[in-house]
């Protein structure tokens, strides 16, 4: 993709394909909770998306934790400091285990209330806050998964992480059917079947990820967690810094994205329902260019790591250019097809099937944007190091322009669900002129590995 190395457009598809098919495979196992308790009626479908978004709050924040590793693993790798990533992983454990157990405390307590702020529906509220109780618990095997894929795709290494995630997304589907529908002597569970269908499947994930790792003597598992650097404060110092604006912006952003459906709960359950259904489909849309992105932040990494700034650059440009124009040809494709889109949603209201349909256009194109903001957010600026500004275009977009307006848009315009919808895509347009702005100042081209050895 690169003037400069030919060669790239084939490291791109090799690294991107199964960081994609991954992440796609990832979405859809979301999609197949909706659509198996889909047959359960409105209150499920809308109790399974809304517990799935609050999850994914706390979810992306540790998401942002572990970016952090394959950002570092990236760099080191090109530096040829592979022995520094193990000494990250254990740090960034440390880091994970002590924001995840106080959040799951407080979800246990609260989970009720918790439901209750984005629905007046206590069927809703009741069957969610089920469904909280034993998904939050798997976030353990998350964050666990999340942070040694990153540090293994730092290495190009995405082989592997695909073919253990196939196993425990298959698994995931299976228990899903049999624990929701019951059958071999179990009693359907419905919504609650397909949390215990989670919990277990991420715990199967985790456990094969560590267990290979670890029979295979991998270079970046970890053989002792208390090593002297562990207790290098420098060392703490560096890591934290380049962290916190990445948690703090991916929190900030999933915490909008729970404001968003807050919004969509409070204007009632069927409109609920149908941004729950649909959350998912737009996710396939920007997990098909997940891989994309995770390349472009690989290879830019690897790059700046060995100090060659200039093809940094042009691979910058190239991939900030391609992602929308690709995005928008597999949008009409899917617009093309999208009665396949609904086919499993047969048992829910006319009403909800049309209003989804509508929506669905808007999420095709609307998603072209997505798609453009997280290549060069998470491709190109943060693999630099540049998350202060990342997280201040997503602060700036999302809560001081996009919020404000579409709560006004629900609350005070009383608009219906389909403008509102359109208007929150408001943020996307702010962020897009910010991002272009700051990938153009250059600022983000360093070298992470030397000024941590400074």
């Amino acid at each position: 993709m690169s003037n400069n190395e030919p060669s790239s457009l084939k490291q791109s598809i090799k690294l991107a394909w199964p960081i994609s098919l991954q992440s796609i495979l990832v979405t859809m196992l979301g999609m197949s909770d909706i659509m198996m308790v889909g047959h359960l009626g409105d209150t499920a479908v809308a109790s399974v998306g809304l517990g799935n978004r609050i999850q994914f709050v706390f979810l992306i924040i540790l998401a942002g934790l572990a970016s952090g590793v394959g950002t570092l693993s990236a760099q080191h790798f090109g530096a040829g400091q592979i022995g520094v990533i193990r000494q990250i992983i254990v740090k960034t454990l440390v880091i994970a285990a002590g924001i995840l157990l106080p959040i799951l405390l407080i979800t246990f307590l609260f989970a009720g209330n918790i439901m209750g702020i984005a629905t007046t529906d206590p069927s809703v509220i009741n069957t969610g806050t089920s469904y909280l109780w034993l998904t939050m618990p798997s976030l353990i095997f998350v964050v666990v998964v999340m942070i040694f894929e990153n540090a293994l795709r730092g290495l190009g290494q995405v082989i592997f992480p695909m073919f253990i995630s196939i196993i425990a997304i298959i698994t995931n589907i299976i228990l899903n059917y049999w624990l929701i529908k019951g059958g071999l002597g179990i009693e359907p569970m419905g919504v609650i079947g397909a949390a215990l269908a989670t919990l277990l499947a991420r715990a199967l994930h985790a456990l094969l990820i560590l267990t290979y790792l670890a029979k295979v003597k991998h270079s970046i598992f970890p053989t002792t967690f208390f090593c002297a650097d562990f207790y290098n404060k420098q060392a703490w110092t560096k890591l934290l810094t380049l962290v916190w604006p990445m948690m703090l912006s991916f929190g900030v952003w999933s915490l909008g994205t729970f404001v968003y459906q807050l919004i969509y709960g409070r204007i009632g359950t069927q409109e609920l329902a149908v941004m729950s259904l649909l959350a998912p489909i737009e996710g396939l849309l920007v997990s098909f260019f997940f891989g994309f992105a995770s390349a472009c932040a690989i290879l830019v990494g690897q790059r700046l790591g060995k100090n060659e700034f200039s093809n940094a650059w042009s691979l910058a440009k190239n991939y900030a250019i391609s992602a929308p124009i690709i995005t928008f040809l597999l949008a009409l494709i899917l617009l093309q097809y999208q009665y396949l889109v609904f086919m499993p949603f047969s048992n829910l209201s006319s009403e909800t099937i049309t209003l989804s349909q509508e929506i669905l256009v808007l999420i095709c194109f609307g998603t072209c944007l997505k798609v453009f903001n997280m290549t060069i957010a998470m491709g190109i600026l943060r693999a630099g190091g540049d998350n202060k500004y990342c997280m201040f275009i997503d602060i700036s977009g999302m809560w001081i322009i996009s919020i404000p307006l579409t709560f006004m848009a629900a609350f005070y315009f009383m608009l219906p669900l389909y403008w509102v919808a359109l208007i929150a895509y408001s943020e996307e347009i702010i962020k897009a002129v910010m991002f272009i702005f700051r990938m153009k100042t250059r600022h983000w081209l360093k070298n992470l590995t030397a000024e941590s050895m400074a």
